[in-house]
């Protein structure tokens, strides 16, 4: 979900969630590329019985087990439907020209308290930060 309207600084949201319990597994905000899915793919659990479902983006390949990994736009209906609601829910996603957000960590904040009170993530307590090392810009500080 593209988050940024323009070339020079578009921020891209990746995020796993559980089609069963619509669970946020985990999410990324970077680039659209694979060092971004790799990011993501080190998030969310792996495992034998684990089917992954994702459209046809390529980088996608890099991350997931070809035997467990279904590409469809069919089966991406969940995740689809919560990137509906997660524009309904922050005004700053909506539109590339109105209610843009100039402020990567506001940003970060933003999708975290959404994540938490209306999508049920399970967010630990704050006991410490993670370095997001990003490919544009200087780098931001996780809450963990």
């Amino acid at each position: 979900m593209e988050l940024r309207g323009f070339k020079k600084t578009a921020i891209w949201l990746w995020w796993a969630v559980d089609r069963a319990t619509r669970n946020v597994l985990g999410w990324v905000l970077g680039d659209r590329d694979a060092r971004a899915a790799r990011a993501l793919g080190a998030q969310i659990p792996c495992g034998p019985h684990i089917q992954y479902r994702t459209d046809h983006y390529r980088c996608y390949n890099a991350i997931f087990p070809r035997q467990q990994h279904v590409q469809s736009k069919a089966q991406t209906h969940i995740i689809e439907s919560m990137n509906n609601k997660l524009r309904c829910y922050l005004a700053r996603l909506r539109r590339k020209t109105h209610c843009y957000s100039k402020s990567e960590d506001n940003l970060r904040d933003s999708l975290l308290f959404i994540f938490q009170r209306k999508f049920n993530a399970r967010l630990q307590p704050c006991t410490g930060h993670v370095l997001c090392e990003r490919l544009w810009g200087s780098n931001i500080s996780i809450p963990v």
